[in-house]
């Protein structure tokens, strides 16, 4: 077998996936290691911004100690040239106040702080004033006295206690600033190393293992394909004891392979023999398909009928699940879902015999009572009941207003989808299956459809599949598909909901199944332009 050029090798390729990634995780480190940086120089601002605090605060505290030179000097001497120091520092104080109490926003002993030095400077501003109006009214013993009495000295006194207090914990904060700003970043860079070192082991343990899983069995294999190639269909490859699983398999189902070359030529003709049987049925139902199914769906004013039919996956035989509507002259919507037992023609042709008798029967009296009556003879026969054949039906009829009333002959009953739940109608009101007995009773049970509701009506095929091997797919898991996809559109609704049951039932359906959707349009209120 000759050697392919050209092609790369799994140990190349997984080399350069080595290297690849490992210049991925150094871009990686690259990037967080930035990032560090990056993050310690905003925990360095906020140092930066305390030292901002501290000057400002500072300012504060020359504007006081201006303000206090020149009040002091006035009063003692009367000059007024020390009156400009003291009215230059009031103007700043006002400023330099705001400065430093914008720089604190945010931190609540800081502000704190800054509004407790403002109301003491601002008392001893007000004491300072008066101080200054009796010295200029010529009441110097008056204005001396208050000095020496030494209010405006003791508030300046508290003053500079008060800041002392707020330069302290500007520093403080400062520092715990810095020192947060190293402990992450440490954090940080210690964390992404050893992140780096332990993905690098795990990374080359895990090549290391793959190559001696993976790429030993994948070259005995090759040889073996060679072998067959040639026309040796005797000789199996032999399975390594640390090839991984799937390879496992594929060289066991390839040793299988040889071995079945020959009597394939059997199986391909019976396969050919089930796809013309399998041809023949679908024919069969294509031809009784347009007595089951209508073609359209009559739907009335305000409201959206939608259905839809799968059959058994199983065989694709043909069932006896129909349904149809009709569009009554009063404004009324006839609604109509029944399931014929069995499979096969005779199944199919009596579903569409109740189906085409129901429309009859309909366009005359759609009373629901008298309807099912009529049908009910139609299936009461001897040759049917002794075959087993009998008929479920469910038959609804909805007004405009979306008042209605249901039916039910041995069918599931309905499910009602709202804007904010989902729920099966529970009533024990059902008759007999149709053809059961010869006279019965089957009572109407009401409904209601409110503007954008939904009424669901569906075969026992969707819920009863998964049985009897698993738990059956059940209304609950019907509710949740529809009100999981209730913003979607009612046709996608049921193709959801028939999907979900396939899932559930390994990925086929056992019974034929129809579902149908009966919404009431929600109308939206026009306004004037």
């Amino acid at each position: 077998m000759k050697r392919v050029r050209g092609l790369p090798t799994l140990r190349g390729l997984l080399t350069r996936l080595v290297v690849a990634l490992a210049l991925v995780l150094a871009g990686l480190i690259l990037a967080a290691w930035m990032g560090t940086v990056l993050t310690s120089r905003n925990y360095r601002d906020a140092a930066q911004l305390s030292m901002h605090r501290a000057t400002a605060a500072n300012q504060l505290l020359v504007d006081m100690l201006d303000a206090e030179t020149g009040y002091r000097g006035y009063v003692l001497t009367g000059e007024e040239s020390y009156v400009t120091p003291y009215s230059d520092a009031r103007e700043r104080y006002t400023g330099d106040l705001a400065a430093l109490a914008d720089l604190v926003e945010g931190d609540d002993d800081l502000e704190r702080s800054v509004t407790k030095l403002d109301g003491i400077a601002t008392q001893w501003f007000r004491e300072a004033r008066t101080v200054i109006a009796l010295r200029r009214a010529g009441r110097i013993g008056q204005a001396v006295d208050r000095v020496n009495a030494g209010v405006a000295k003791r508030q300046i006194d508290v003053f500079r206690a008060e800041f002392g207090r707020l330069r302290a914990m500007v520093v403080q904060s400062r520092e715990e600033d810095l020192a947060n700003a190293d402990r992450a970043r440490n954090g940080i860079l210690l964390g992404i190393v050893l992140a780096a070192v332990v993905a690098l082991l795990v990374l080359g343990g895990s090549v290391r293992r793959m190559w001696r899983q993976l790429g030993g069995p994948v070259a005995q294999l090759a040889l073996g394909v060679g072998r067959v190639a040639r026309g040796r269909l005797s000789d199996p490859v032999s399975v390594q004891k640390d090839s991984v699983r799937e390879l496992a398999q594929l060289i066991r189902g390839f040793n299988a392979m040889q071995l079945q070359v020959f009597q394939q030529r059997d199986a391909v003709a019976a396969a050919a023999r089930r796809e013309v049987a399998q041809q023949t049925e679908r024919r069969l139902w294509e031809t009784v398909q347009n007595g089951l199914l209508p073609a359209r769906l009559a739907t009335a004013p305000g409201f959206r009928v939608v259905a839809r039919y799968r059959p058994a996956e199983a065989a694709l035989l043909v069932g006896g699940d129909f349904y149809d509507t009709v569009h009554l002259p009063d404004g009324r919507l006839a609604v109509l879902v029944g399931d014929v037992a069995g499979h096969g023609a005779t199944s199919a042709a009596q579903a569409a015999g109740l189906r085409f008798g129901w429309r009859t029967i309909v366009a005359v009296d759609p009373t629901p009572a008298r309807v099912i009556r009529a049908l009910n003879a139609q299936m009461a026969r001897h040759e049917l009941r002794v075959s087993g054949v009998f008929a479920s039906l469910i038959y609804a009829l909805i007004g405009p207003d979306g008042n209605g009333v249901y039916i039910r002959a041995g069918h599931p009953p309905p499910i009602i989808l709202t804007g904010d739940d989902c729920y099966e109608i529970v009533s024990a009101d059902r008759g007999p299956l149709l053809g059961a007995v010869d006279e019965g009773t089957w009572p109407e049970v009401p409904l209601h459809l409110d503007e954008g509701d939904t009424l669901v009506m569906f075969t026992d095929g969707l819920v009863e599949a998964g049985a009897p091997e698993r738990e059956q797919f059940g209304v609950d898991r019907v509710c949740q598909v529809l009100a999981r996809e209730r913003t979607t559109a009612a046709e996608a609704r049921l193709e959801r909901v028939l999907d979900a049951a396939r899932r559930h039932d390994n990925g086929r359906l056992r019974d034929d199944v129809v579902v149908m959707a009966v919404e009431r349009i929600r109308q939206v209120e026009k306004y004037p332009t």
